[in-house]
């Protein structure tokens, strides 16, 4: 087994105190590590929707606080995530920790209390729960819980019963909120445990691996697609965006530009698209096809006149032949680079379009007027090739919407599908 050669640290250790043990007081390594912890909440909030463990549609990153999740009503909840470094610490009513994230929500409430339905506390660390045994009435009232509790069951914030009182009072003065708006914050409150704050980053993957469709990854992809996710939240937590949509944007009030403030928004969907980027997320078909000929499409081009005017969609001919062209073009292109991929990626292009084609022609089967079938089945193409553009492309290959219509039109003009009524060419088959 070979050793790893011992390196010396460079300059030795910082910050030691005339040579003693001593702890370092800049830490820039530990600030990022809570950053990405930040990041963190934000993959699990999204993995959770898409696990249908909560109904979110989108989260925010660093727009009005940590995180900002939006609900499909056009609601939010607002999340505060906060972390503690000591094993086994708790969060009591007192811990600054805690008023701050307070004192944050109080600020929502007073201006959004109709839109952010739910405040909720994201920690590493459990709020503090009393045992059974515990008698001190403080120590009793500390508890971040019991008070939530009891804002709950009280009509008003001076109803809260005795030892309970006297925090809450405190809380108020501490956050510098209005006695009502703390009152309603904490009826809304909800508190969330996260991963502990060491090795965070290795308890996300079974999180990630949680997703229905990260089941089949295996444990490789399921790390590389767990940090694409991190970098994605990442990114949205800073001001990244693209250089056009960056110096194009108007800029707002506060002097931002929106489109980066947009570039914040990290939704469902967006994890979706990183999901399928990757080989085990993706479809693939034995690699079985041939039936496209590349380079002889030209001779096809009336075979397919004839069955889109068959299926009275011939006044969409011109277009789908032009992307027939272009499609054998790429596919061309590609095989120019590298032959070997480029016959895999026509087979998988062919499998996965001829599936498509017919599928539609199935479904325009049961329109009793023959008219309207081919119209159906074109309909059906362009909502299905803009669906796997955009949500599957690690199935199609990561090609546009307008290559794959291009592949319909060279099966087509390879007589392996219709457009709902057959051509009378005089074939067996009638195709």
């Amino acid at each position: 087994m070979m050793r790893r050669k011992s390196v010396t640290l460079a300059l030795g250790v910082p910050g030691q105190a005339e040579g003693r043990a001593t702890l370092q007081s800049d830490r820039g390594d530990e600030t990022q590590a809570l950053f990405m912890y930040q990041w963190a909440a934000g993959v699990i909030t999204l993995a959770g929707a898409l696990a249908s463990l909560n109904e979110y549609v989108a989260i925010w990153c660093e727009h009005h606080d940590d995180l900002l999740a939006e609900l499909p009503t056009g609601g939010f909840h607002a999340i505060q995530v906060k972390t503690v470094s000591a094993q086994g610490a708790t969060w009591t009513c007192g811990d600054s920790g805690f008023v701050d994230a307070v004192r944050k929500f109080a600020e929502h409430e007073s201006k959004y209390p109709s839109k952010i339905q739910q405040y909720i506390f994201f920690s590493n660390a459990k709020p503090y729960v009393p045992g059974k045994t515990a008698k001190a009435l403080t120590k009793l009232a500390s508890s971040p819980l019991r008070i939530r509790d009891e804002c709950r069951i009280a009509v008003g914030a001076g109803s809260i019963p005795t030892p309970y009182k006297a925090t809450f009072d405190s809380l108020v003065k501490a956050s510098g909120a209005l006695q009502e708006t703390v009152f309603k914050v904490l009826r809304k409150l909800e508190f969330q445990a996260g991963p502990s704050l060491e090795g965070f980053r290795e308890q996300l993957g079974p999180v990630v691996g949680g997703i229905p469709a990260c089941k089949q990854f295996t444990l490789a992809w399921l790390d590389k697609v767990r940090d694409e996710l991190l970098m994605l939240v990442g990114k949205a937590s800073s001001l990244d965006a693209p250089a056009l949509e960056f110096y194009a944007s108007i800029l707002q009030s506060d002097g931002r530009p929106a489109g980066a403030v947009r570039g914040k928004r990290v939704s469902v969907e967006d994890f979706e698209i990183v999901l399928n980027q990757h080989p085990s997320g993706a479809f693939r078909f034995a690699e079985v096809g041939g039936h496209l000929r590349l380079g002889k499409a030209s001779g096809q081009m009336e075979v397919l006149r004839q069955k889109m005017n068959a299926g009275f969609v011939g006044a969409y001919f011109d277009s789908v032949w032009l992307q027939a062209m272009a499609a054998e073009r790429r596919l061309i292109e590609r095989a120019l680079e590298d032959p070997e991929v480029a016959v895999r990626v026509t087979k998988q292009l062919e499998g996965i379009m001829l599936v498509e084609c017919q599928n539609a022609e199935a479904e325009a089967a049961l329109e009793a007027d023959e008219r309207r079938r081919g119209l159906l089945i074109y309909q059906r193409i362009l909502q299905r090739t803009d669906d796997l553009s955009r949500h599957d492309r690690a199935t199609v290959e990561n090609e546009r919407p307008e290559t794959l219509r291009g592949v319909a039109g060279l099966l087509s003009g390879s007589c392996k599908f219709a457009w709902g009524v057959p051509p009378d060419t005089g074939g067996a088959d009638g195709t």
